[in-house]
């Protein structure tokens, strides 16, 4: 009796040890389950701008596509109206030419030169805003995005023979606007301008000061970019499978952190990326640029938040069952 009693402590006790030491694995693994859900849910924005930027900033036929409609943006044609204006009145030299011919007699009073010279501006600035919304421009913004996107690519990459300064610049051939601009201003009878062949104008997408910032941006984005959305991924399934019962947290947590960075890309961002990188442009410009830059980063960050919530909402029955499941077996096994 003695040694079937003993017997049965024993059993007893071995049970209890049983129990203790097959929890420990399960304490484990949720430990293990929160440290890579937490991680992926944080990073998730990160890695989704990476595989954008990598898209759609270093890669030069997203970068064409996707500033390419900006040629139809007034306030950008504006901008390159007034300031390839500036620059076509400044090469002409129109008030001293006219000043040349019409001296300081009687002339220059009934033809004052800066009576005229402001006609002319208007005139150039009138065809060169009628080229500028042509189709033809719109051509030339592609094609001139597309070079300077390689250009600057090589600066990074430190393939090119071209300053850091150069990088980011877009330059034009103006050459069909100044000639025409030379010819109505002939028809007005504004004569001896001088003749200038291969003109110029170049616009810098991004201040000057921000390029060595911008250089390490890129070229992380080039190289950690493609990859992050699938270390994100997979940190986040290993999460999930480590601890089913975390499936519904880890997918609402994901739309909280994914839906807060959209907000934050509409609100916040853009005033920043105006301070920093685009000063040089008006708030209006600069911040049509940044929606028109940013739009796939905003589709994807609310497709995201939106698919999660679904994914977390759905899934909460599925997790709560399979937690009663996991406690019946729990049970019967400490019975």
């Amino acid at each position: 009796m003695l040694l079937a009693a003993d017997s049965i402590q024993l059993s007893l006790l071995l049970k209890e040890v049983n129990v203790v030491f097959s929890s420990q694995p399960a304490l484990w693994r949720r430990t293990v389950s929160s440290l890579c859900i937490i991680l992926s849910v944080i990073i998730a924005p990160i890695s989704i701008a990476g595989l954008w930027a990598s898209n759609h900033i270093t890669n030069t036929d997203g970068f064409v596509e996707t500033l390419g409609p900006l040629a139809n943006n007034q306030g950008l044609q504006d901008l390159v109206a007034e300031q390839v204006t500036t620059s076509i009145s400044g090469k002409l030299q129109i008030e001293d030419n006219i000043m040349a011919v019409t001296g300081d007699g009687l002339l220059s009073q009934l033809l004052p030169a800066d009576e005229l010279a402001n006609k002319a501006d208007e005139v150039i600035q009138s065809s060169t805003l009628r080229i500028v919304q042509s189709e033809s421009f719109a051509a030339t913004w592609q094609s001139t995005l597309r070079t300077s996107h390689q250009t600057t690519d090589r600066i990074f990459n430190e393939q090119g023979t071209a300053d850091l300064d150069q990088a980011g610049k877009l330059s034009f051939r103006f050459d069909d606007v100044f000639a025409g601009v030379t010819k109505s201003l002939g028809a007005l009878g504004i004569a001896g301008l001088p003749a200038i062949g291969n003109f110029s104008w170049s616009l810098d997408l991004v201040q000057e000061d921000a390029l060595p910032t911008i250089q390490k941006v890129y070229l992380l984005i080039q190289s950690v970019g493609p990859w992050a959305i699938y270390i994100n991924g997979a940190l986040l399934l290993a999460g999930v499978t480590l601890a089913p019962r975390y499936l519904s947290k880890a997918c609402l947590w994901l739309t909280a952190t994914t839906g807060l960075s959209y907000i934050a890309l509409k609100t916040l961002v853009p005033d920043y990326i105006q301070e920093r990188l685009l000063s040089h442009f008006t708030r209006e410009l600069s911040r049509d640029i940044f929606d028109q830059v940013s739009h796939g980063l905003a589709t994807g960050l609310l497709v995201t938040a939106i698919v999660s919530a679904i994914l977390g909402v759905a899934s909460l029955p599925l997790v709560r069952s399979w937690s009663r499941s996991q406690s019946t077996h729990g049970i019967a096994a400490q019975q």
